[in-house]
């Protein structure tokens, strides 16, 4: 069995996935029609790292390398991490990484969701507000 070209498809899989999660987010500010399929994606997303501790696409790619003969950590310290040392030599903390990823994720998932538009648009003017009264006093 051929576990690098599966490994190379998981991998390919998994860059497809993170390109459509962005995408999908940038396109629910637009058309309000695909909200519900970036929520439940979003959600899965999130379930499924809390629960299994990673990605599962990661945890399978380690899987197959190590089929393959191959030695890499995808696991311990993540799969953008990994191909961004790899491909980029940027070394970025996994840590990093998953904060990143889920408080954007979430910031994103807030500001698409119709119902909490209000509550941040309201924060905005008062902090417009605020700042601007401030510079007043100061010119």
């Amino acid at each position: 069995m051929n576990y690098d070209l599966f490994a190379d498809a998981t991998a390919t899989t998994h860059i497809a996935a993170i390109l459509a999660v962005i995408f999908g987010l940038l396109m629910s500010f637009r058309y309000k029609r695909f909200r519900p399929w970036e929520a439940g994606l979003l959600l899965s997303v999130f379930v499924l790292w809390s629960y299994y501790g990673n990605c599962p696409l990661t945890i399978l790619e380690q899987y197959l390398r190590e089929k393959a003969g191959q030695s890499v950590n995808l696991t311990s310290i993540g799969f953008t991490t990994y191909y961004l040392e790899k491909l980029f030599d940027l070394n970025v903390s996994s840590r990093i990484v998953q904060n990143s990823t889920f408080f954007s994720g979430a910031m994103f998932f807030g500001a698409s969701i119709e119902w909490f538009k209000p509550f941040f648009h309201y924060e905005v003017f008062k902090i417009r507000k605020t700042l601007r009264k401030s510079l007043k006093k100061f010119a």
